[in-house]
């Protein structure tokens, strides 16, 4: 395990070109989602009444806001442009991811080169895979909302109504990480041309293997963001900002370490 772990990190550190596409399109979505709260939010609070008036006009400014949602249509262009935005993003990720897979199972290629081929080459097919993970891993809703739904009704504090649902909540987290790594599977099938039945095969016989292995990349990561972000709070002031900028580029690093090391796996 610890072999996988050793070469996918080294592979890892081997793909700056694919570190450096990662992080500033992460930091792209950030910077827009931050302008877009931003352009909503800061108009709302200059509307505000603030503390220097009465609690009934903060009560009224409440009261209006949620009619104003509720019967008038005032909400209807930020939810679109949140779809907007959402689409957007399912659009990217797979051409992104066709981009990764194809770089890691290609190093002798030129950075450059190996990722825009991987985009040209594979964008179609993980689309395909990404609207289906997608499909599966939203199928149990339709299943829990009822569950989501009674307990809301049985329990009238939030402690036991999360105590109920701890469960539920658990193994559908459980369930979507396993989907997302058997789709991980699938795309290197894919990426190496060895076809939809073999990588299956594959995952099934190597299935321990392949959960500890992103478990424990998973805990690492964990251990490292709380760390980091224990010293941000600590810290303040540009200590704080630098920690939170290295934090982007680890999460980076760490995304690429668990796909570079399961590849390890697959091509073992």
């Amino acid at each position: 395990m610890m072999r996988y772990m050793k070469n996918g990190f080294t592979d890892t550190l081997s793909q700056s070109f694919l570190l450096l596409v990662l992080w500033l399109y992460h930091f792209t979505w950030g910077f827009l989602l931050l302008m877009l709260v931003k352009s909503v939010v800061v108009p709302l609070m200059h509307r505000y009444p603030g503390e220097h008036l009465s609690a009934a006009a903060s009560q009224l400014f409440l009261a209006e806001s949620q009619f104003r949602l509720v019967k008038t249509d005032i909400s209807h262009p930020y939810i679109w442009l949140l779809v907007g935005v959402a689409a957007a993003r399912m659009l990217l990720t797979p051409v992104l991811n066709a981009g990764v897979y194809y770089s890691l199972a290609n190093p002798h290629l030129n950075a450059g080169y190996r990722f825009l081929q991987g985009i040209k080459r594979l964008s179609g097919s993980f689309f395909l895979y990404y609207v289906l993970q997608m499909a599966i891993t939203l199928a149990p809703v339709y299943w829990l909302f009822p569950v989501v739904k009674k307990a809301f009704a049985q329990h009238a504090d939030y402690a036991s109504l999360s105590l109920a649902l701890l469960p539920w909540a658990a193994g559908y987290a459980a369930f979507g990480f396993l989907i997302r790594l058997l789709f991980m599977y699938v795309q290197f099938g894919r990426t190496t041309e060895s076809g939809l039945g073999s990588s299956l095969g594959l995952f099934v016989r190597k299935l321990p293997a392949i959960v500890l292995l992103a478990c424990l990349l998973l805990a690492l990561s964990g251990a490292f963001t709380a760390a980091a972000l224990s010293a941000s709070l600590i810290w303040a002031g540009l200590t704080a900002l630098i920690v939170q900028q290295l934090l982007h580029i680890t999460d980076m690093v760490f995304k690429l370490w668990t796909i570079a090391s399961q590849y390890r796996i697959y091509a073992d």
